[in-house]
């Protein structure tokens, strides 16, 4: 209760510093006497006009990217805002809609951020009442369907002294508030970058991608069950034309604490490299490794031996709207540390793209238990039937904004709409531990508006079994409304 109450207070003074720094920024922002605001006016009009042009046809994609460069001078800037979690922003791109302001001498910046994801689920298994949500006979009652709020995002971020980045972000899930992607980032050194705060371990291509950016509802099942969490630490990256470094060191996890319990730490590393990019065709190659060194406490009653936490590697059905935990349900005791190595391949020509991911895991444990060695794949395809392509970044080594064509309007575009299909294999069972294995097959539609909102469309069918022969076969239909800003 006192944590729950620490967290709600911070989410009050996080509220209260949005809007004090935004009416400071907003004052900054005025022109100085005598002044005209009729350019800044002019400048929103001019974008809207080229945007009009843009949407009725009557412009090229080329024209308008070109007009729009030129109507940028203002935004320069807010394209240091582009890490593991950003909008795709670049300079030509129009921002009325968006709360934004700017410091009088161009050196801050400052913006509002979030994001809102709706979600509901229908699972049809062959018994929904005994299914391997638990190994033991008659049980694994699930739901058979479900709604729920899986993702709002509240924050702020911006620039200080042109080379100094901050964001400041809440996640509101079930009865928790959470720190994601806060942070201080320094970009003096551009190409390196150096940022300190809660941050993901560089890990993955799947999870170094926004999920406002991933192709299905869920991660994959086999790296959704190994990836590392969020935590504090120091990551420092160096991003190349088509190529990206980064390493971290991490400690413990928000802002969650035990007097009596050592945190533990980890170490990760993530290299990628791009031998082909010609903006719309691209051929992506990486890895990455993690290393973390289990938090444990000392237990009196043993003579002060050392007891460690439960080490919890787990993933569910393809949505949260329904919580099956067919992978990971038990968690794994006596974890010493445990490493994990991903392997990652991306290929895509126009409309048309390829991606998959092998991942593993060892785990060494205390007490005489054996150790553990887990893992699992996935592999995907999509092809977008109105034209578009994914936004590769080759020096980050993921993918940005899906930015339709043209943006669906009554009477105009349809907005892009996006066919896809995955199949992931995840095997959790080894020696005396059964965390479960299942094959994961996803057919998805995902309908892109605009760059702000999405609807998606999952149809998923399983086959799920526990090391004691108990097994659970079937489909889930899974529905997302996305709302981000």
């Amino acid at each position: 209760m006192r944590m729950h109450s620490l967290l709600l207070r911070c989410s009050s003074l996080l509220l209260s510093l949005i809007f004090i720094t935004a009416g400071f920024s907003y004052s900054c922002a005025m022109p100085p006497s005598g002044e005209s605001e009729l350019s800044v006016i002019s400048e929103n009009d001019q974008r809207k006009l080229i945007q009009m042009l843009y949407d009725n046809g009557v412009i090229t994609r080329e024209q308008y990217e070109t007009l729009m460069r030129d109507a940028a001078d203002s935004d320069r800037g807010f394209d240091l805002l582009d890490d593991d979690d950003d909008f795709g922003y670049t300079q030509t791109d129009i921002r009325t809609r968006r709360y934004r302001v700017r410091s009088a001498d161009g050196r801050d910046l400052f913006r509002l951020r979030g994001r809102l994801y709706l979600d509901g689920a229908f699972l049809m298994l062959d018994d929904n009442k005994n299914t391997v949500d638990s190994n033991q006979p008659d049980r694994g009652d699930l739901a058979d369907y479900g709604t729920i709020i899986r993702n709002a995002r509240l924050g702020a971020e911006g620039v200080m002294y042109e080379d100094w980045l901050w964001r400041l972000e809440l996640d509101f899930r079930d009865t928790e508030i959470r720190f994601r992607g806060s942070y201080l980032e320094y970009n003096g050194f551009r190409p390196l970058r150096i940022r300190a705060g809660n941050i993901k371990a560089p890990i993955g291509m799947e999870w170094m991608t926004s999920r406002n950016r991933n192709t299905f509802l869920e991660r994959a099942a086999s790296l959704d069950a190994y990836k590392p969490s969020w935590a504090l630490g120091l990551n420092i990256e160096y991003r190349g034309n088509r190529f990206n470094v980064a390493g971290a060191i991490l400690g413990g996890d928000d802002v969650a604490r035990n007097r009596n319990t050592n945190e533990g730490y980890a170490f990760s590393g993530r290299a990628t490299v791009a031998p082909y990019y010609t903006g719309t065709a691209y051929a992506h190659l990486g890895a990455g490794a993690y290393y973390r060194v289990n938090s444990f406490r000392h237990q009196e009653a043993r003579g002060f031996d050392r007891e460690f936490t439960d080490l919890r590697l787990r993933t569910r059905i393809g949505t949260r709207a329904i919580d099956g935990r067919f992978i990971g349900e038990n968690d794994i005791e006596d974890a010493l540390d445990h490493s994990v190595f991903n392997f990652e391949g991306a290929f895509g020509i126009g409309p048309v793209s390829f991606q998959g991911e092998f991942t593993t895991v060892n785990v060494t444990r205390d007490t005489g238990n054996p150790d553990l060695n887990l893992g699992g794949y996935y592999v995907q395809a999509s092809w977008f039937i109105t034209g578009e392509s994914k936004t590769y970044r080759p020096e980050r080594g993921n993918f940005g904004a899906i930015i339709p064509n043209r943006n669906f309007q009554r009477g105009f575009g349809p907005g892009a709409i996006e066919l896809a299909l995955r199949f992931s294999h995840v095997d959790s069972i080894d020696q005396n531990y059964d965390g479960g294995k299942m094959d994961h097959f996803t057919a998805g539609i995902n309908w892109y508006f605009n760059r702000e909102m999405r609807m998606m469309f999952n149809y998923m069918y399983l086959d799920a079994e526990r090391a004691n022969g108990k097994r659970s076969k079937g489909s889930v239909l899974a529905l997302r409304l996305a709302y981000e800003f």
